[in-house]
């Protein structure tokens, strides 16, 4: 379990975003630290979903800043967070191409080039191949995503935060459409990646998933963070009182 004393991966300082006269998110401020697993919950429109957009450059602040390993940094686009931060977004609505192979879902977007122009296909499957093993998964780099169950897809997509070395995976709701069988695979890997060094922010209205893996739960609140909680015998009800 990350340690409290930890140095931060992330520092947010008095984040506000605003949409009209809306403050999604009201002078957040949150210490992140590398390695854990930091739980978010929160009821609908408690700004999580927007916080989490201002950490992966989808949208800007209006004013706070973010600090990446004490470094002032302004994460201006989606590029930005994944290739100069290493901070990968993973939706419950998985950006993944069901026509292609497990192995050109990896590299999408990142694909390996020989002489700078052709497309080295044997070596992403081989790396795509080392991944999967990693992630110790049946899975084959020359399947079809889209003949894959919800929790394989799940894993192609976890895959690519492995694949790329990001320091950051954020998952938002990688349980809500799957299997209850396949919870525990994708709660697996959530372990794998804090065992490999990523920091994994997971946000999941499945509170028992979050008492299970987490090391911290952040509560959200009508655009702030009303308290962070070790995770140290909470209960499902500790939560919801947090919440409500």
């Amino acid at each position: 379990m990350a340690e409290a004393e930890a140095a931060p991966l992330l520092s947010v300082r008095d984040l506000v975003k605003t949409f009209g006269p809306v403050r999604a998110v009201d002078g957040v401020s949150l210490d992140i630290a590398a390695g854990e697993v930091l739980g978010i919950i929160g009821d609908n429109g408690a700004g999580k979903s927007t916080f989490l957009s201002l950490l992966t450059g989808f949208n800007r602040p209006d004013s706070g800043s973010l600090l990446f390993r004490g470094r002032n940094v302004r994460i201006s686009s989606p590029a930005v967070a994944r290739e100069e931060l290493g901070i990968e977004m993973i939706y419950q609505k998985l950006e993944l191409a069901p026509d292609l192979t497990v192995a050109e879902n990896l590299f999408l977007g990142e694909e390996l080039r020989r002489f700078g122009l052709f497309s080295a296909r044997r070596a992403m499957r081989a790396r795509a191949a080392e991944v999967l093993r990693e992630l110790n998964t049946r899975i084959r780099p020359d399947d079809i995503v889209g003949e894959l169950s919800g929790g394989e897809q799940q894993v192609v997509a976890i895959g690519r935060a492995l694949l790329f070395e990001r320091s950051m995976v954020i998952m938002d709701e990688p349980t809500a459409a799957i299997s209850v069988q396949k919870v525990a695979d994708v709660l697996d890997l959530v372990r794998r990646l804090r065992a490999a060094g990523k920091t994994v922010l997971l946000v999941s209205h499945r509170l028992e998933d979050l008492l299970a893996v987490a090391d911290r739960i952040a509560v959200f609140f009508h655009g702030t963070i009303r308290k962070v909680m070790p995770n140290r015998s909470l209960t499902i009800a500790d939560l919801v009182h947090a919440m409500f």
